[in-house]
């Protein structure tokens, strides 16, 4: 067994080979290749979350006695506080479903907790671990029920319907995760999976070691985000489908190592975006099933020891006549490195392979599907198949730089300051709805890490962040800073004025945070943006809210709502790293606009649904890269936009969702329109949808409204637009 700070004899491996340098007497690849242990040591200080092996929730926490009952005790609990607090209501008890089914945090203390059985994870539950070292759940040996020929879970998220059976995690579940834990499977248990992931949004697998040893899988079905996770054993890493209700998932700084069939099996229309990865000792990293189309994106990653081949996709599937189907296969390996690789990419039907020319290899560049080069040219070309840029030698050094990653661990718990505590210190109380401002002020400005407990925080005005503020939630549907309603400091449009704002060039952290601009605030923003490209914005959410006509009926809970407001979230001269976001604040003129900045910004797994006539903007933008891109219209919104590029120049789409409901009432020429703008890059999209063409697919993938051509072709590997 590797231990966590991991992959010491796979760097040496890699070192061996006669291509790649020596590596020094401190081995290079340690640092490189590894992933953080805890990264909480100490218990957040929110007294809203349910503490595991607390008062009525005892546990034996020694890896022999059984606490199954004590675990799913604490998740109901946590799931009740949440039906009471109503925090994370997004259903509004519509669809057969309670006032917010659930929504709370668990806190588990360092220790090993046996499990028998199934432990369910509800709806917005979040199980959060703490300790010097990661809490450990052991599925114990020879479990009973994980060797009956039929897969069972370990952990598994799932909804609550009112009446009903309890059923898998759907596109009605949002903000569930697991966070700094340890799952092991231990011998015995061939059937076992160890977390069957699943969900619409905000969902999130976050630095978890997952020992799968002889299991099934280490994770089945996927949602948002799985972020620091390492999988090591099993049959399957990841047993990869498309997540509900259609979106793609996000694997960024994942190991994988040692699985006995593939490190990621690829089923139903799965859509991965995959950055800074290591996949090590397994017959194949990435397998499409048989008769499946997939969409897979992967960057900045490195393959070692793969002993049959990289990539299988299927090169014929049913209806592949069909240039939509054909082309809903997508590959791209873009500069990722590979050594004691032979074959880079299978096409499963025709058998040709890719084979890596020497046995390290920087993979410049490697797709499958349709290329658009030279886009609204006259000198636009388009092929289909595999085109690869392979250059023989890849350097340590280059692999270690490609694994440097580009989100922050959480500071130290030890740091973190409780805005209640500073409420008390103030002779104040918050979260009772009257104005927290001063209080939120006060503690931005006395202190540089603020943690904000479960509960809903009204601001009358602008809570201004520092440049190295580190504003903390654990849970961005049940931490909610919400505008006063109907305040003048919300009041002009023509003069708007956000909730948060941060200042340009700073460090500035924000996690775990859902921000609400109420209803009555025409000039309201969610969030101004200006800071630098070391800041860091993750795991937040904006409310839910649908546009709609007057007259449109409010079965939908996103249509209860009416409002106005400026913008969602607004970047004006900042960039940094962003993950995880959800900008769903329908009555906002837009949800993500990005103006006039040339710092530099990583936006990974971002959805932003659901507005009248614009989902993202970008007005004299460079250096933007999305990687998982999500765009949503819906009945009533089919006048909505994906993507406004205007003025703008080196802007990467990578994988993106930009998708149409069934039920729209029109159509719309294009997805993404481009003025005066170069350099664009589109790689991969999913754009096809067999319900209702006539609405449900894009006219055009792309539109320049200088020349007036457009790119048809909504399903495509590549468009580069010069």
């Amino acid at each position: 067994m590797y231990s966590r700070r991991g992959f010491v004899s796979l760097a040496a491996g890699a070192a061996a080979l006669p291509l790649l340098p020596e590596p020094a007497a401190a081995d290079p690849l340690a640092s490189g290749w590894d992933l953080p242990g805890s990264v909480f040591v100490t218990a957040p200080p929110d007294p809203q979350a349910v503490l595991l092996g607390g008062p009525g929730f005892e546990t034996h926490a020694d890896g022999v006695g059984d606490d199954t009952a004590a675990l799913q005790a604490a998740i109901d609990e946590a799931s009740r506080r949440g039906i009471a607090n109503k925090l994370g209501d997004i259903l509004g008890g519509v669809r057969d479903f309670p006032h917010g089914d659930g929504g709370g945090v668990v806190l588990v203390p360092e220790g090993t907790y046996r499990l028998s059985g199934t432990v369910r994870v509800y709806d917005s539950v979040r199980v959060i671990g703490f300790g010097r070292r990661r809490p450990r759940l052991l599925l114990g040996e020879n479990t009973l029920g994980y060797a009956s020929g039929t897969a069972k879970d370990v952990l598994s998220f799932v909804r609550r319907p009112v009446g009903g059976p309890i059923a898998y995690a759907n596109n009605d579940t949002f903000g569930s995760g697991l966070v700094n834990l340890d799952i092991t499977i231990a011998a015995g248990n061939p059937d076992a999976v160890a977390v069957r992931f699943g969900g619409a949004q905000l969902c999130l697998l976050q630095d978890l070691d997952i020992d799968a040893g002889d299991a099934r899988a280490g994770i089945d079905h996927n949602a948002n985000l799985i972020h620091r996770v390492r999988v090591r054993g099993g049959e399957v890493g990841l047993n990869a489908y498309a997540a509900s209700a259609g979106w793609q998932t996000t694997l960024l700084d994942c190991r994988f190592e040692g699985q006995r069939r593939a490190a990621v099996a690829m089923v139903n229309d799965a859509k991965l975006v995959v950055v800074r990865a290591v996949v090590a000792r397994t017959p194949r990293a990435f397998e499409g099933a048989p008769g499946q189309w997939q969409h897979l994106y992967v960057q900045d990653s490195h393959f070692h020891d793969v002993r049959d081949v990289a990539v299988v996709l299927n090169d014929q599937v049913p209806g592949s006549e069909n240039d939509l189907i054909r082309r809903s296969t997508q590959l791209t390996l873009l500069n990722c490195t590979s050594s004691r690789v032979s074959d880079l990419l299978l096409l499963a039907q025709s058998g040709s392979r890719t084979s890596a020319p020497s046995p390290s290899v920087h993979i410049r560049e490697l797709t499958y599907g349709l290329r658009v080069e030279h886009a609204l040219t006259s000198g636009e070309t388009r092929r289909e198949g595999v085109h690869a840029d392979l250059r023989p030698g890849a350097p340590i050094g280059r692999s270690l730089t490609n694994l440097r990653p580009d989100t922050p661990v959480p500071p130290p718990t030890r740091e973190w300051v409780s805005v209640a505590d500073v409420a008390a210190r103030m002779g104040r109380t918050i979260g009772m709805g009257e104005d927290d401002l001063a209080v939120f002020q006060a503690a931005v400005d006395r202190h540089d890490t603020v943690f904000v407990p479960i509960g809903q925080y009204t601001l009358t005005g602008t809570l201004r962040l520092r440049a190295g503020t580190r504003l903390i939630g654990l849970h961005p549907r049940q931490t909610w800073l919400l505008a006063a309603d109907g305040h003048p400091a919300f009041s002009d449009p023509d003069a708007p004025r956000a909730l948060v704002s941060t200042p340009r060039g700073g460090r500035t952290v924000v996690t775990g945070i859902g921000l609400d601009t109420a209803r009555q605030t025409p000039g309201a923003v969610n969030l101004l943006w200006q800071s630098g490209a070391d800041s860091y914005l993750a795991d937040i959410a904006t409310q839910f809210v649908k546009w709609h006509p007057a007259d449109a009926p409010t079965g939908d809970p996103g249509y209860s709502y009416r409002g106005r407001h400026k913008y969602s979230i607004w970047v004006r001269g900042g960039g940094g790293t962003f993950a995880n976001v959800w900008s769903v604040n329908g009555w906002a003129d837009n949800g993500l606009l990005v103006e006039d900045t040339h710092v530099p910004a990583r936006l990974y797994e971002i959805s932003v649904e659901h507005h009248e006539t614009r989902e993202v903007v970008l007005r004299g933008v460079s250096g933007w890269r999305f990687l998982g891109l999500q765009t949503e219209d819906h009945i009533y919104g089919w006048r909505s936009q994906a993507v406004e590029i205007e003025r703008s120049r080196d802007i990467l789409l990578a994988n993106s969702v930009l998708f149409r409901v069934a039920t729209v009432l029109g159509p719309h020429p294009y997805a993404v329109s481009v003025r005066g703008s170069c350099r664009i890059t589109l790689r991969g999209n999913r754009g096809y949808r067999d319900k209702t063409p006539e609405f449900t697919q894009w006219g055009a993938a792309v539109h320049d409204h200088d020349s007036g051509r457009s790119v048809p072709e909504v399903e495509f590997t590549l468009i580069e637009v010069r």
